[in-house]
């Protein structure tokens, strides 16, 4: 899938609003629904794959060898109760919910089959650009949650009467036939994940990234024409899930200060004194390429 290229946040904002007119929820839209999420990568070669499924590359008496990178010793619940047990004395946390500890799991760094997307699309490109600078090139990923729920309608049979978080407990008890990824948005219960607007994807049984899953052309928004005068609307429009923005390297550290004017900065997205002084030093921090730019 190519991308569209962004370098300004004017820019990125005209064409998410360019793409939300030409991917309404419905002919005429739905002007309070977050029906876009929005996932940064400050790395255009990364996967959209949850880190409990990815693999790592050894190469072992010259010839290369593929393991999973975190399930090789263990398997997924194991990890989750691993964690489980030494969170539980740390977090003030009441709950016996699996689904609801996968969420601080994931919080913490634990890997999970849950993949971090937001509702927030500075967020997104904060996450996009705030690493690699200067090295390569970013991708801020945008989809189409309403559509993806229709896509989910079609392609998987659900118990009726059963709970997200009990179908998510079964995908991490693998009770579950559920194969494609599943949109899970969490109770806000600290400052973080409200700040940053969290949603997930919870993968099924399907181990693939998610472009991959969705590799047919008709699951690709495609940037309108802006210059047409007829709206078109058609089925297209109701099947369209993924589009890719590619944020050039050497524009990161411009929109950092672009999204600084705006509120969205470490302080803002990692309430607390560790993202008060990450903020304090990346504010400070020198940038031959941004430099030159003023110049």
């Amino acid at each position: 899938m190519d991308g569209h290229k962004i370098s300004t946040l004017s820019e990125y904002l005209n064409a998410i609003e360019v793409l939300k007119k030409h991917y309404p929820c419905g002919v005429w839209g739905n002007p309070i629904s977050n029906h876009f999420l929005y996932r940064g990568l400050p790395n255009s070669t990364f996967k959209l794959l949850p880190s409990l499924f990815r693999k790592q590359e050894d190469e072992v008496d010259g010839k290369k060898i593929v393991n999973d990178k975190y399930r090789a010793w263990t398997d997924e619940i194991s990890i989750l109760r691993a964690f489980i047990l030494e969170a539980s004395s740390i977090l003030s946390v009441q709950t016996n919910q699996l689904c609801q500890w996968a969420v601080y799991a994931q919080h913490y760094g634990v890997p999970t089959r849950f993949l971090d997307w937001t509702y927030n699309p500075l967020v997104a490109l904060y996450f996009c650009c705030h690493d690699q600078i200067d090295e390569m090139d970013g991708t801020v990923w945008l989809f189409h949650g309403i559509n993806y729920k229709k896509f989910l309608g079609a392609h998987e049979k659900q118990e009726e009467n059963k709970l997200l978080g009990d179908i998510i407990k079964d995908l991490l008890e693998q009770k579950s036939d559920i194969e494609h990824p599943l949109l899970y948005t969490p109770y806000y219960v600290d400052a973080r994940t409200s700040a940053q607007k969290s949603c997930f994807l919870v993968w099924g049984k399907n181990e693939a990234e998610l472009e991959a899953q969705l590799s047919d052309e008709k699951y690709a928004m495609k940037y309108p024409d802006v210059s047409a005068s007829e709206r078109c609307y058609g089925v297209h429009q109701e099947e369209a899930l993924l589009f890719k923005f590619v944020i050039p390297a050497d524009r990161k550290q411009l929109l950092l200060r672009e999204l600084d004017t705006v509120g969205i900065n470490e302080k803002t997205l990692f309430p607390g004194l560790d993202g008060t002084g990450r903020y304090i030093e990346r504010k400070y921090r020198f940038n031959y390429n941004e430099a030159l730019s003023i110049t």
